[in-house]
């Protein structure tokens, strides 16, 4: 039950999966959303995916506001043979992020740019599941075959000296009240520096101040099961109560102090007490800083060449419990959580072949195995990762007439993750998402963009043993999501 809370905090991190790698936020422009690619820009966003291309900005100031509200549905099933329903049971979560902003400003004066960006780099959304989740689940449906396997040499014994079989351990059915809401946002401020060398070359360096909040509350509580023993021995049958309680039933009856059953069965009503009433509400807060550099490059006036590096963000954070609600002993205030967020390569080039037409088309690739995902810090680390996280984007944008310009764009991505990533709480899928949308050049000064985007994400599966230490329950479960997004922007020139 109590590894119910731990894995609680796993999903915070993960609430929001969108563009991007295993922990970050690729989606950071209404422009990104009508184009799906947008690493070798030009624009005003170019603050975020090609800070050396702001040199190509005219002198003076530019700045661009986005919000996009995010809509995601996490659909979950697993065959666990105890869990109550038709098999395979499904679990569906709703996440969502209303407003997701990304705030951008470039001053340039000559050949210097000075820009600034505020942005949610990693998370974003809120999670709540209404009904549960495997995990969550198992622990409690695991009551019914644990205290059948305590009762039942009871009931032989019983029938054994007594001759009546007790059915102690005709426990039916369970019930519980478990709920969980989880959010997280990893909000980054950036500060860049882009010096234009020569018409062709451009070079950039900036830094990132990544502030991560997780929070997530949560209980298990009301855990109730049904049991039918046999009514001529003198216990209320049908009983309707609490696990806990039944046993101490049980232990009080003669039959189970005949048998000196007594003690053992009150120590296990105290055990299954503790396990089936748990609180959690905590927060884990800390920063880190992401230094980046960028190059882009001009070889001839239709094409442009872009890079960045972003170096890893060495992330801790600390716990903080609220209430003593700390999940029966498993948080403590002052801990710290290993969240770190990888290091990540981007690759862009823009082609514009007419005066109508311009085609962009990019790779990210995120250093993944290089970073902790399991949350410990120290000790033996679990290998989480098989190989680094790639995205690839094309997208297109063409003028139909004076300032309305149409776009789309594809975006793919290949996880690299195993199965020890891969939980309910936690799983990464590969994807394609198709965007489109409109960029309205209303006036020299005033772009509007407009943009909704679609993933569709392969689903997953893994098959595990439950508890870790059988190797006869062996379950299934299958992972998947869809993802839709609405954005609008406003670029503005002075």
């Amino acid at each position: 039950m109590k590894k119910i809370l731990l894995s609680m905090s796993a999903i915070s991190l993960t609430t929001l999966m969108m563009a991007g790698g295993l922990v970050t936020n690729t989606n950071q422009s209404a422009s990104y959303t009508r184009m799906m690619c947008r690493d070798a820009t030009t624009g005003v966003d170019a603050v975020y995916y090609n800070p050396a291309g702001l040199t190509k900005l005219g002198n003076g100031l530019h700045i661009s506001l986005s919000n996009q509200t995010i809509s995601q549905t996490k659909t979950i099933t697993s065959d666990y043979n105890f869990l109550s329903g038709t098999k395979p049971v499904e679990y569906t979560g709703k996440v969502s992020a209303p407003v997701f902003p990304s705030v951008y400003a470039a001053f340039k004066l000559g050949k210097f740019v000075v820009s600034a960006g505020f942005n949610p780099v990693g998370g974003g959304g809120g999670a709540e599941y209404l009904g549960g989740l495997p995990s969550f689940e198992m622990p409690i449906a695991s009551i019914v075959p644990s205290m059948v396997g305590q009762l039942q040499p009871l009931d032989q014994g019983a029938q054994a000296i007594f001759g009546t079989d007790p059915q102690f351990s005709n426990i039916t059915s369970y019930g519980a009240d478990i709920q969980f809401t989880g959010s997280s946002v990893y909000y980054g401020t950036q500060l860049n520096l882009s010096y234009e060398i020569n018409k062709m070359i451009s070079v950039a360096a900036g830094a990132r101040y990544v502030m991560a909040k997780n929070t997530y509350t949560g209980s298990v509580s009301n855990v109730m099961i049904n049991a039918e023993p046999n009514p001529s021995i003198g216990l209320t049958s049908p009983y309707n109560g609490t696990p806990g309680d039944y046993l101490r039933l049980v232990a009080s009856h003669s039959y189970a102090v005949a048998l000196g059953a007594d003690g053992s069965l009150n120590a296990a009503a105290a055990m299954i007490d503790q396990a089936t009433d748990i609180e959690v509400d905590v927060v884990q807060e800390g920063s880190g800083i992401t230094p980046i550099l960028g190059v882009n490059i001009t070889p001839v006036k239709m094409l442009n060449l872009s890079l960045k590096y972003e170096h890893k963000t060495k992330l801790e954070l600390i716990t903080s419990v609220n209430d003593a609600k700390d999940g029966g002993g498993m948080y403590s205030s002052g801990d710290t959580v290993v969240a770190d967020m990888p290091a990540m390569l981007s690759v862009g080039a823009s082609l514009s072949p007419g005066s109508k037409l311009l085609i962009s088309a990019g790779v990210h690739y995120y250093f993944d195995k290089n970073n902790d995902y399991d949350g410990n810090p120290g000790g033996t680390q679990i290998e989480m990762i098989d190989n680094n996280f790639i995205e690839y984007g094309l997208g297109l944008e063409y003028n139909v007439f004076g300032p309305v310009n149409v776009s789309a764009g594809y975006l793919g991505t290949k996880t690299g993750v195993n199965d020890l990533y891969q939980s309910d709480l936690r799983y990464s899928l590969d994807t394609h998402t198709f965007g489109t949308g409109l960029k309205l050049s209303l006036t020299s000064m005033l772009d509007i963009n407009l943009g909704a985007s679609m993933t569709v994400y392969q689903d997953g599966e893994k098959t595990f043993a439950y508890p870790e230490t059988s190797s006869s329950l062996i379950v299934t479960e299958t992972y998947d999501t869809e993802t839709w997004v609405v954005a609008v922007g406003v670029d503005l020139h002075f």
